[in-house]
């Protein structure tokens, strides 16, 4: 007989499908001798039920069919992660016990796979869990093997009642063999793991009517209420958003929907409408907080953990990329961060929503020619990536981050303007360049008086110091800060020459898990690179080595977005091979109240207000007053670098910051304007339709011929498309005289010699950088174990100018 749980049946009857793969609805009663009696069509009665009892009569219903051959594929993928999320129900326990992780193999990865591998690669995994004859495993493999076997629907569904079976039967024991691992639920008829999943209210019946499965023999139906979308995929994302909204957990029937969406994806199915994808939000406009934790994790960890709970939404960028690299390897040989699965992209996507923002990482470029050239990589380069891009952001993705590694400065501009005006995506989707704070950085690009780019024959090289150990520690030392600030700040200048419209630093080196960049870079130089950036109009990141002691100072510096993620927080790492395990979404929750906290404090509210003024500064709309109160406020944060929070200059300092929120009647009127939500271009035009008193804008405008014409128009227009909320139609009309023109005067005088984000917008075609003639008629290069010399190849791509080499 099964082990048994020490609740009643009616638990078991009830229990909920959660993370860790509760079932619902399914009589664990069954020993062994009766589960041949097992019917196909059990299924079938379980939300059909409960919808007809909740919504007498059902409402209008969409059904989507598929045959046997896809519910089969499908359900061999449902049956894959039952196992994989008692592996991980495991380890966690195992980890709660023993304090420790171990693995010898990567993170899974999608493949093709033959049907002969099958049974063979389930039951050495399900072995591993339970015992190679134990009853658990038979029950395990018999659903597998019923799974391998099927040829009609019934013998899927039939198949799948086995695999309910053993996950019920597996938690089960590890319920007897890890007791305190897990926690009995407020209203007594379920338990469920501590992993932060939600937990059913009392308050109601606890059922939540979403998918019901009806099959037949060759075909099975999925129905749902109309009210949740008319397709079968945007059912989907809308249902998982409503179990989050409702705190209610899928039943196996929406498990079973969720797996044939998945292969629906797989078949190139898209459901995502790129103009309505979540927006990572305007500087300091944006909802919940101005510091977003970028919640990192290759996919499996999103679907089944971060998008399971409304609250981890708020607030979270929900960021997809493989973040884990073997021990012993340095990040010239494997990078940091590497582009995740796009069809894990895209099941997270599924799961997200628009909820919240979804990020993915490209990555580094890549060398195609046997020597590595720039220019004869260059076509092809530009090609493979603005494609992966853009087919990321067809599914919807907020922002593709795309590192700058490995390329001299003029390189980056070139691959930057190519990539932007390559990519295929809308005036909310971001591009953003990823500078390594700890690489090599080659500088041999200019600005001239006039505007223009000029590759300089004479390179500047910025190389951090190595790093000094004393005593075990390694210390972080001044002229190590102060080499990866002029990085940083070089970073900013460039992602704004490049059309870019995001920085992000990186503090990534040889050593795993990194130092956090916060300690690298020094809190002083992380507020100055952020104020940079914002002031310019671009959007900024840092990652590297955040855990939770650190997130108080991002927060302080005002910075758009962190890196959470892999072995520092969100899951558990082997010490020894490097490799990854389970997703620790059970952490969130700390992370969150960290940053809750240090957004409330004094120092976060100063935080806020300055991104605030910088975001005004940038598009014209601060007023003279405002951008005084900028200064001040900037000065003042800087304060905080001097001192740790023990010194009493800190009361000092705050009691400056917490005047200035409490009695400065502009601060107070700038901090309580309304957020952008997902509408930038109409927050930007209603902040420069403020009140009477004229912005620096205003200002701008009136220095040009005819300026108080110029400004009238943009007035009225901006009034017109603002009373409308027609946020495109400001959009397009910033591309255009008198907004633009108005615009480039604002910037000539308040950001004299600098690049600003936006500047470069116009998708043109142009001279690529032009591939070195060959000596004596043959690729001599290829065989050369260097490349030739720089200066040789910036006169061969077109000599010094970096412009707009246009051609008829």
């Amino acid at each position: 007989m099964f082990a048994r749980l020490p609740q009643t049946q009616a638990v078991r009857q009830n229990a909920p499908f959660i993370n860790t793969l509760h079932l619902a609805n399914v009589n664990l009663s069954l020993g062994q001798q009766n589960i041949s009696k097992f019917q196909p069509h059990a299924l079938q009665a379980t939300n059909s039920q409960r919808a007809q009892q909740a919504h007498a009569p059902v409402p209008n219903m969409k059904t989507f069919q598929i045959d046997t051959g896809t519910f089969r594929t499908a359900a061999i993928s449902l049956m894959q992660n039952i196992v994989f999320l008692l592996r991980v129900t495991k380890w966690k326990a195992e980890y709660i016990t023993t304090g420790g992780f171990n693995s010898d193999v990567p993170l899974p990865y999608f493949s093709l796979v033959h049907d002969s591998g099958l049974e063979d690669t389930f039951e050495s995994v399900v072995a591993q869990l339970f015992g190679e004859a134990s009853e658990i495993t038979n029950i395990g493999m018999f659903a597998v093997r019923g799974l391998i076997d099927a040829t009609t629907v019934p013998e899927v569904m039939s198949a799948l009642q086995y695999a309910k079976q053993f996950n019920f039967t597996a938690l089960d024991k590890l319920f007897n063999d890890y007791p305190d691992y897990f926690v009995i639920g407020r209203s007594g008829d379920y338990f469920a793991m501590p992993t932060g999943a939600v937990q059913q209210r009392d308050t109601d019946d606890g059922h939540f009517p979403a998918f019901s499965i009806v099959s037949g023999q060759n075909h099975l139906s999925i129905k749902w209420d109309s009210h949740f979308g008319d397709r079968f995929l945007q059912a989907i994302s809308t249902i998982t958003a409503q179990l989050r909204i409702k705190e209610k957990n899928p039943t196996f029937d929406d498990y079973i929907a969720f797996h044939v969406g998945y292969y629906m994806l797989s078949q190139g199915l898209n459901p995502f409408n790129s103009l309505k994808a979540c927006f990572l939000g305007t500087v300091g406009f944006r909802p919940h907080t101005q510091t977003y934790c970028s919640l990192t994790d290759p996919g499996d960890g999103h679907v089944f953990g971060t998008t399971r709970n409304q609250l981890w939404m708020m607030g979270a960028i929900v960021h997809v990329e493989h973040l884990e690299r073997p021990a012993g390897h340095g990040r010239n040989a494997v990078e940091s961060y590497r582009i995740p699965s796009t069809l894990d992209f895209a099941r997270v996507r599924l799961h997200t929503g628009d909820t919240a923002p979804n990020t993915i990482f490209i990555g580094r470029p890549f060398r195609d020619s046997f020597d590595g050239l720039f220019e004869k990589d260059f076509i092809k380069l530009v090609g493979t990536i603005s494609a992966t891009t853009t087919g990321m952001f067809q599914l919807g993705a907020a922002e593709c981050k795309i590192a700058m590694d490995g390329l001299r400065t003029s390189q980056m501009v070139k691959y930057m303007r190519a990539l932007a005006g390559n990519a295929l995506r809308n005036n909310r989707q971001y591009l953003s360049a990823a500078f390594n704070l700890n690489s090599t950085f080659v500088d041999d690009l200019e600005k001239a008086a006039d505007g223009s780019l000029r590759i300089r024959t004479e390179h500047e090289i910025i190389e951090v110091p190595r790093p000094v150990v004393q005593e075990g520690v390694q210390l972080n030392l001044p002229e190590q800060q102060a080499a990866r600030q002029r990085i940083a700040l070089r970073a900013v200048e460039l992602a704004a020459l490049g059309g870019f419209d995001k920085v992000t630093v990186d503090g990534a080196s040889d050593d795993y898990p990194s130092k956090c960049l916060i300690d690298q870079l020094g809190f002083r130089n992380c507020l100055e690179f952020v104020h940079e950036a914002h002031s310019v109009g671009l959007t900024t990141y840092m990652s590297a080595g955040f855990k939770f002691q650190h997130i108080p100072a991002a927060v302080y510096s005002g910075v758009d977005g962190i890196g959470i993620g892999g072995a520092q927080i969100l899951r558990y790492m082997d010490q020894v091979s490097g490799y990854h395990g389970p997703y620790t979404e059970e952490r969130i929750d700390e992370i969150y109240a960290k940053r809750g906290n240090a957004a409330d404090s004094t120092r976060g509210k100063g935080a806020l207000l300055l991104a605030r003024l910088d975001q005004m500064y940038y598009e014209g709309s601060i007023t003279r007053n405002g951008q005084t109160l900028r200064e001040r406020l900037y000065q003042a944060l800087l304060k905080f670098g001097e001192v740790d929070e023990t010194d009493e200059l800190y009361l000092k300092y705050e009691g400056v910051v917490r005047r200035i929120l409490d009695v400065d009647n502009e601060a107070l009127y700038v901090l309580g304007m309304d957020h952008d939500g997902q509408m930038p271009w109409l927050g930007r035009a209603t902040r420069i339709l403020r009140r009477d008193n004229p912005s620096l804008l205003r200002e701008a405008a009136l220095t040009l011929p005819n300026g108080e014409d110029k400004w009238t128009r943009l007035e009225e227009s901006l009034r017109e498309f603002v009373e409308a909320k027609e946020e495109r139609s400001i959009f397009s009309f910033s591309l255009h005289a008198p907004w633009s023109e108005i615009q480039r005067k604002y910037h000539a005088i308040n950001n004299p010699g600098k690049s600003v984000r936006g500047e470069t917008r116009l998708v043109l075609k142009i001279t690529p950088p032009v591939i070195p003639h060959a000596a004596g008629g043959a690729d001599a290069a290829a065989g050369a174990a260097a490349g030739p010399d720089a200066a040789a190849v910036d006169a061969a791509a077109g000599g010094d100018d970096v412009g707009m080499d246009t051609q008829a």
